[in-house]
C-alpha cells in the first residue's frame, strides 16, 4: 500500500477533521467544502495510520451512488481493495444484516423487500377488501402515515388519540400481512434491524465489537429512528465520525430531524466538533448572501463559508411586474449567457414548487431553448394534468380509448378492472370503441355488469355529455373549471393531504391560467379547444431534450441538492410562496424554509440571479404579492438591482391615460399615495382603464410594485 501524503491533498480545516484521534467527532461541513473528501480520507487515515482493518468500519450514506462514490474514492487514494469494508445506505445494510440474521427476525431466508408501489397496491387492497371509501381515506395519506409511525420506531399497537381509527386498522392488518407473506418494506428494514439488535443482546454485542467505527455522511438527514440505531451500535464504545450540515437540513417533511446534529454532543459521549468552512463551489459574493441570509436562523450551530478567490459578479436582483416578465427576463439572460460562452446545460433554474415551472416551460418553449426537468416531470407530464387533459380529449372526441381508460374511473367511482375488462372485450367483438360500447350497455341487458355498475357508467355517460352540450357556451377556461369540479377530481384532491396533495393543486390552478394565457394568445384560433390540446400532446414528453445534449436545467430546490451549477436563476422570491405558508408545519417551518433558500443560493458557482414578481396567479386568482422576507434579510449592498433587457420597450408601450381619465381618478404622476401594508409612496406610472387600471408606485419601504386601483384602497395625499 502506497503511503498516502495527507499535508498536500487537504486544506488546514480538513487536515485537522481527518488526523484527529479515535472517538466520536461531528464534522459540521458547509456548503462545497469537501465533505466527501473528509470522509474518505479519514476512512483512509484509519486503515493507514491507526491500523484499522476495512472489516472493522461501517460507513453510511443515503444514496447509492455517494456510496459507490466513496469505495471509488478509497481504493483509488490508497491504491488497495476495500474489500471487508461495509459501505451502503441505511436500508442496504439493514437489509444485509437481517439476510444473516433472518431466523431470530422472525423472517425467512429469502424474505421479499416491498418497494413504495408494492406498499401502495397492497393498502389499496386492504381498503377495498373493507369497503372503505378510498375517497374519505387517501392510500397515498395512509401510506405515509404508516412509513411516519414505522421512522420514529413505532408499530401498529402504538397509536395516539390523534390518530385516525381506520388509518389504524389499515397499519394493523397491513402489518398482519407482512406477517404472514414474511414480507418487509423499507421502512420496516430499519425497524426490524432495531428491533433485531434491542432484543438480541449477543447479536447487538457482536457488531458493536465489530463496527469499532461508523462514518456517517449527511447526517443532518436522519431521522429519529436512523439516530437511535446509530445510537445501539454505537454503545458508548465506539468511534462515530458524523459528517453534516445544519444548515442544509431539509427534509423535515419527510421525517429528517435537524435536531439530531444539534443534540449529538448530548447523546454521546466525548464528542470532539470540526468545522469545514473554506468553500470550493461558490464566488465570495455568492457566499456573503448565503452567510448573511443564514444568519437570521437561531436554532443553529454556526458557521461561515468562504474562499480564497475575491473574483466574481455581484449576485443580481430582478424585480419582475408579473411571472410573465419574469419568465421572459431569465429566458433573455439564458440566451445571452448562451452567447458569452456558456452550455445550457450549466444553467440551472430552481423554484420552491412545481406549479411555477409552467411559465418557465412556456417561455422556453416558445423560445425554442431545450430544457429538462431534472427529478421530476414537464407540465403536462404530471398525473393531475393528464388526468384533466384526458376528461377534455373525452368530452371532444369520446372515441379516444386511451383518454377514456384514464378518465372512466378517475377518480373512483366504482368501475374496477373487472369490468373494464368486460367493456374491453365487447368493444373488439363489436368492433366499436369503449365509450359507444358502454352507451350500448344502456340499453342491452348484460349480465356481466351489476346494476350498481351500470349506474355509474351512466352517470360518467351523462357527466361527459352534459359538458359537451354547453362547449359552445363556454370559455376553454370555464371548459376546464366545470370538468375540475363536476368529475369530482377537486373533491379528490382536495381531501388528500401532504406535499404531494398541496403540489396537485397548485398545478391545476397553474393549467387554468395556462388555458387564460392560450386563449388570448389565440385568439384568432377557429378551434381554440382542439388547439389547446395539439399543444397539450406537443409539450407532453421529453421530446426536446432527446434531440438535444445540452438542455437548461429546471428543478425544485429539494431536488437541487447536492449539485452545483456555473449560472443559478432563483425564482419566485414572494411572500407565501417562499417561504411558503402551505407547508407550514411546527416550530421549525421558518428556519427550515430559510435552510432552503441558503441551499438554493450555495448551488451557485460563479453568477445567481434572484426574482420575484410583483403579481402572480395563484390559487385560482391573480395575486399581488410582498417580496419574500428573505429578500430583506440580505444587505442591499450584496445584491445589485437589474432591469430586463426590454425595459425601455415596455416603459414606451405603458398605455398612457387619457386626460379625462386623470380628472376621473383624481391623481396625477408623481401624486402621493398611501396603503395599508405599503406605506408611503408615490405614483410613477399607469396602464389600463377603468377596472383594468394599474398603477406604478413607488414606495418608501417596499420599492416599486404595479397595483390595481379598484382593489388597492389607496389614499391619494
Amino acid at each position: 500500500m502506497n503511503q498516502l501524503d495527507f499535508k498536500t491533498s487537504l486544506n488546514d480545516q480538513q487536515l485537522i477533521a481527518v488526523n484527529c484521534n479515535e472517538g466520536n467527532k461531528l464534522v459540521l461541513a458547509g456548503a462545497g467544502s469537501g465533505k466527501t473528501r473528509v470522509l474518505t480520507f479519514r476512512i483512509a487515515k484509519l486503515i493507514q495510520d491507526f491500523n484499522v482493518r476495512p472489516s472493522d468500519i461501517l460507513a453510511l450514506t443515503f444514496t447509492n451512488k455517494a456510496s459507490r462514490e466513496m469505495r471509488d474514492r478509497i481504493e483509488s487514494i490508497l491504491k488497495i481493495s476495500s474489500q471487508g469494508l461495509w459501505f451502503g445506505t441505511f436500508h442496504g445494510i439493514c437489509r444485509r444484516i437481517l439476510k444473516i440474521h433472518w431466523k431470530e427476525a422472525e423472517l425467512s431466508e429469502r424474505f421479499t423487500i416491498l418497494d413504495s408501489q408494492d406498499q401502495l397496491r397492497l393498502i389499496k387492497r386492504i381498503i377495498k377488501s373493507n369497503n372503505y371509501d378510498e375517497k374519505l381515506f387517501d392510500p397515498k395519506s395512509i401510506q405515509s402515515f404508516i412509513n411516519r409511525k414505522k421512522d420514529n420506531g413505532h408499530r401498529s399497537n402504538h397509536i395516539s388519540e390523534k390518530d385516525d381509527e381506520v388509518f389504524v386498522l389499515v397499519f394493523k392488518e397491513y402489518e398482519t400481512i407482512l406477517k404472514q407473506t414474511l414480507s418487509v418494506d423499507f421502512a420496516d428494514l430499519i425497524l426490524k434491524v432495531y428491533e433485531l439488535l434491542s432484543n438480541h443482546p449477543q447479536i447487538l454485542q457482536y457488531y458493536t465489537k465489530r463496527f469499532k467505527h461508523i462514518m456517517v455522511d449527511e447526517f443532518q438527514d436522519t431521522n429519529l429512528l436512523q439516530f437511535k440505531l446509530l445510537k445501539l451500535l454505537n454503545n458508548d464504545t465506539g468511534s462515530l465520525y458524523a459528517v453534516g450540515d445544519d444548515d442544509q437540513s431539509i427534509y423535515g417533511w419527510r421525517g429528517a430531524l435537524s435536531k439530531n446534529i444539534k443534540s449529538f454532543t448530548d447523546q454521546f459521549i466525548n464528542v470532539e466538533i470540526f468545522k469545514l468552512e473554506q468553500n470550493y463551489r461558490s464566488t465570495n459574493k455568492i457566499l456573503k448572501v448565503a452567510n448573511s441570509l443564514i444568519s437570521h436562523n437561531k436554532n443553529r450551530l454556526g458557521k461561515e463559508l468562504w474562499t480564497s478567490s475575491e473574483r466574481g459578479e455581484p449576485v443580481k436582483i430582478y424585480e419582475a411586474y408579473n411571472n410573465d416578465d419574469e419568465s421572459s427576463f431569465i429566458v433573455d439572460k439564458i440566451q445571452m449567457l448562451e452567447r458569452e460562452g456558456y452550455r445550457k446545460s450549466e444553467i440551472a433554474i430552481l423554484y420552491r414548487n412545481n406549479f411555477l415551472s409552467r411559465r418557465l416551460e412556456e417561455e422556453l418553449n416558445g423560445r425554442g431553448v431545450p430544457y429538462i426537468i431534472f427529478g421530476g416531470f414537464r407540465f403536462f407530464e404530471r398525473s393531475e394534468i393528464k388526468d384533466m387533459i384526458a376528461y377534455l380529449r373525452v368530452i371532444v372526441n369520446p372515441d379516444d380509448d386511451a383518454a377514456f381508460e384514464r378518465s372512466i374511473n378517475n377518480p373512483p367511482r366504482g368501475i374496477g378492472q373487472k369490468t373494464i375488462d368486460v367493456i374491453r372485450k365487447s368493444a373488439k367483438a363489436n368492433k366499436l370503441s369503449l365509450w359507444k360500447t358502454i352507451k350500448s350497455f344502456q340499453t342491452e341487458n348484460t349480465s356481466d355488469i351489476s346494476s350498481r355498475v351500470k349506474t355509474s357508467l351512466s352517470n360518467f355517460i351523462s357527466l361527459i355529455e352534459a359538458i359537451s352540450s354547453e362547449m359552445n357556451d363556454l370559455s376553454l377556461k370555464e371548459i376546464l373549471v366545470k370538468i375540475y369540479n363536476e368529475s369530482k377530481l377537486k373533491t379528490y384532491f382536495s381531501e388528500q393531504k401532504g406535499e404531494e396533495a398541496m403540489s396537485k393543486q397548485e398545478n391545476i390552478d397553474e393549467l387554468f391560467l395556462t388555458a387564460e394565457n392560450f386563449m388570448k394568445n389565440n385568439y384568432d384560433s377557429e378551434n381554440l379547444v382542439d388547439d389547446f390540446l395539439d399543444n397539450a400532446a406537443l409539450e407532453a414528453g421529453d421530446y426536446q431534450s432527446k434531440f438535444d445534449n445540452d438542455p437548461v436545467q429546471l428543478m425544485t430546490i429539494h431536488s437541487a441538492k447536492g449539485l452545483e451549477f456555473p449560472v443559478v436563476f432563483l425564482t419566485g422570491l414572494e411572500e407565501g410562496i417562499f417561504p411558503n405558508e402551505n407547508r407550514k408545519s411546527g416550530d421549525d417551518f421558518l428556519e427550515e424554509e430559510r435552510r432552503l433558500c441558503y441551499v438554493a443560493i450555495t448551488r451557485a458557482m460563479k453568477s445567481l440571479f434572484i426574482t420575484f414578481a410583483n403579481a402572480r396567479y395563484i390559487h385560482g386568482s391573480y395575486n399581488y404579492l410582498m417580496p419574500s422576507r428573505f429578500i430583506s434579510e440580505i444587505p442591499d449592498e450584496l445584491m445589485e438591482s437589474v432591469k430586463s433587457d426590454n425595459y425601455a420597450h415596455v416603459k414606451e408601450n405603458v398605455v398612457s391615460i387619457k386626460k379625462k381619465d386623470r380628472n376621473k381618478h383624481g391623481f396625477k404622476i408623481g401624486q402621493r399615495v398611501k396603503h395599508q401594508k405599503f406605506g408611503s409612496g408615490v405614483v410613477l406610472s399607469y396602464e389600463g382603464e377603468d377596472d383594468n387600471l394599474k398603477l406604478y408606485i413607488n414606495f418608501e419601504d417596499y420599492g416599486s410594485k404595479w397595483l390595481v386601483l379598484t382593489y388597492a384602497h389607496l389614499e391619494f395625499l
